[in-house]
């Protein structure tokens, strides 16, 4: 699950760091990619109702839903529903992403509305390339997508008192100033299972520079959680 702004072409650094005999889905929300015609998503429940039929449809046997950032949060309510629905996943990975009560608190998103403002969050967070912000048409279309996708994050309002069944998987960058441990730490209270945090070194797009190891990492954990359920809660850091 992408980030804000963010669509499947997001993971292509990542398509040959996981296990050969593994298949590999990266979703995306409407407004891109291949639904670039499709009206954007208008908050979180229209998002989650977006893609949770597509994925279903693709699940014949165990897998793992893996977000980033926004896409994090994304993956937490679609977990929810696909455990309701009775399919759910053997793990759930988080990146770079504040634990949804944490999420949003400091008014960020409500600052972000001119096209200079949302330039200079894209340049602040990182992950972009240069070349990027001298394409004017590209920015345009990069701008409209970011902001549909931060009125979902600004609108988000998580459900109180839930937690999923599955594992969950903390992923983060410690130069990361919009997802550092003590609001990634916080995840241990959304899953009745186990929790583990792992960080790397940089910023808020570590995993793409982290690729293999990164990989290996979320290899290890979906293994782990597939071979066994952790009876109690625990939080492990690395």
């Amino acid at each position: 699950m992408h980030h804000a702004g963010g669509s499947a072409v997001s993971f292509l650094p990542l398509r040959s760091v996981f296990p050969d005999h593994w298949r590999v889905l990266a979703t995306e929300l409407p407004g891109r990619g291949s639904s670039i015609g499709e009206p954007a998503c208008s908050g979180m429940a229209e998002a989650v109702s977006w893609l949770l039929p597509a994925v279903r449809a693709e699940i014949n046997g165990p897998y793992a839903v893996v977000g980033h950032s926004m896409g994090a949060l994304v993956a937490c309510e679609l977990v929810r529903e696909l455990e309701a629905a009775g399919t759910p996943p053997v793990l759930l990975g988080i990146s770079a992403s504040p634990a949804p009560h944490l999420s949003g608190r400091d008014g960020r998103y409500r600052n972000l509305r001119t096209r200079d403002q949302l330039v200079r969050f894209l340049k602040d967070l990182g992950g972009t390339p240069d070349e990027v912000f001298e394409q004017p048409d590209l920015m345009d279309y990069l701008i409209e997508i970011l902001r549909s996708d931060l009125a979902v994050l600004e609108s988000y309002e998580r459900s109180a008192g839930f937690a999923v069944s599955v594992p969950i998987a903390v992923y983060y960058g410690e130069r990361d100033a919009a997802a550092h441990r003590e609001i990634v730490e916080p995840w241990s209270e959304y899953s009745t299972a186990s929790t583990t945090v792992t960080s790397w070194p940089g910023g808020h797009f570590y995993l793409f520079d982290h690729a293999e190891t990164f990989g290996a990492r979320l290899a290890h954990d979906v293994r782990e959680a597939a071979a066994a359920r952790v009876p109690h809660r625990e939080t492990v850091w690395d």
